[in-house]
């Protein structure tokens, strides 16, 4: 018999294969769901043996059996069923159940996914990866402003001083996403990390670059932040509308066209993009249209839409959207669980309503 929701305990662990190829489409997920008298997996294993021997079991086949426990008292007619898993079976299925569960997490290189959003100010400290930018300074300072402890990465740390940062109450720590050494150091022990670089022209363009700075750069975090006893919870990473144009039947689009002159900007966002998806963390990709430095109030209230949904158009609901809220959606993209592996669009209108914070992600 099946037993009512309440009766079960169920815990359910998810693991991803790190994929080949960057593309979203090739990702494989494998399931591992464990009950106190259950394995599931993709590949199926079958100890229904064990209700019938109290002997160790040799094999296991490839035939799933479900057979929760009950966790409430007894109702008429459950007799029969319990009596049929002995009591001193349960915890050898449950031992049985961490072992598969383990050996086949080693056996095949994945890693556990969990959604976990912050669990209020004092989840932190959170790493703020290019902290000296224009939108990376409002996310530092609307951190703060909640007592979110922060560590504000940049290459210069006497520049983000000079902006305040650190009489703000942020840790200034030197951070160079071209240098994984600089990265580990910056990045240690803190629960989440929100992503604001993006490449600004100069005379050394061999490393300041869409190429280096918006994919490789990018690379380089989610590598650490995915590396043994790392302490990352959530990724939240800023890119730009447009950055999947051509899948999207964009490529023609004049907006497209002109951003991605720089160095092919869009497309070198979009593979950070893909490899942050494909990497198992709990991720959160924020995709804003054109920024603005004037104030909302200015620009107009914030619209959330979903991915692939809005280009720049003229017939679209907004088209810019105040670096302040921006910075208001990644901070609160870590505290919500809604937001765990979403891509959101996000721009303003004068016209818009007020949308309430905990519809952002709904």
């Amino acid at each position: 018999m099946v037993l009512p929701a309440c009766q079960q305990k169920t815990a359910d662990v998810s693991f991803r294969i790190e994929p080949k190829s960057t593309s979203s489409q090739n990702m494989t997920t494998v399931i591992l769901s464990s009950t106190a008298t259950s394995f599931t997996a993709s590949v199926r294993s079958n100890t229904a043996s064990l209700a019938r021997s109290s002997k160790r079991p040799s094999a296991v086949s490839h035939r799933a059996v479900r057979a929760p426990v009950s966790c409430c008292s007894s109702t008429p007619g459950d007799g029969a069923d319990q009596a049929a898993v002995p009591s001193e079976l349960v915890g050898r299925r449950a031992a049985l159940s961490a072992a598969l569960i383990s050996s086949l997490a080693l056996e095949l290189g994945v890693m556990p996914t969990v959604a976990a959003s912050l669990s209020g100010p004092t989840d932190g400290p959170v790493l703020v990866v290019g902290a000296t930018g224009n939108t990376g300074r409002r996310v530092v300072a609307q951190l703060r402003a909640k007592g979110v402890a922060v560590r504000a990465g940049s290459r210069d740390t006497k520049k983000a001083s000079s902006l305040g940062l650190a009489a703000a109450g942020a840790e200034l720590v030197q951070l160079d996403v071209l240098d994984k050494a600089s990265i580990e150091a910056a990045m240690q022990g803190c629960t989440a990390v929100i992503c604001a670089t993006g490449f600004t022209p100069s005379l050394n363009f061999k490393k300041d670059n869409p190429a280096k700075v918006d994919h490789e750069g990018t690379d380089n975090l989610v590598a650490v932040a995915t590396a043994p006893g790392s302490s990352v919870k959530r990724f939240v990473l800023v890119t730009s509308l447009l950055t999947n144009a051509k899948a999207a039947g964009q490529g023609n689009n004049d907006n497209y066209k002109f951003l991605n002159a720089l160095g092919g900007v869009l497309d070198e966002k979009l593979a950070a993009e893909l490899n942050l998806r494909a990497s198992g963390l709990d991720y959160v990709i924020v995709r804003p249209g054109g920024l603005s430095n004037e104030a909302p109030e200015a620009v107009g209230n914030l619209i959330v839409r979903g991915e692939d949904t809005t280009f720049g158009l003229e017939t679209d609901p907004g088209r810019e959207i105040s670096r302040d809220t921006v910075a208001a959606v990644c901070v609160e993209a870590l505290f919500q669980d809604a937001a765990a592996k979403r891509v959101v669009e996000v721009v303003s209108s004068p016209s818009a309503p007020v949308l309430p914070v905990d519809k952002w992600f709904a």
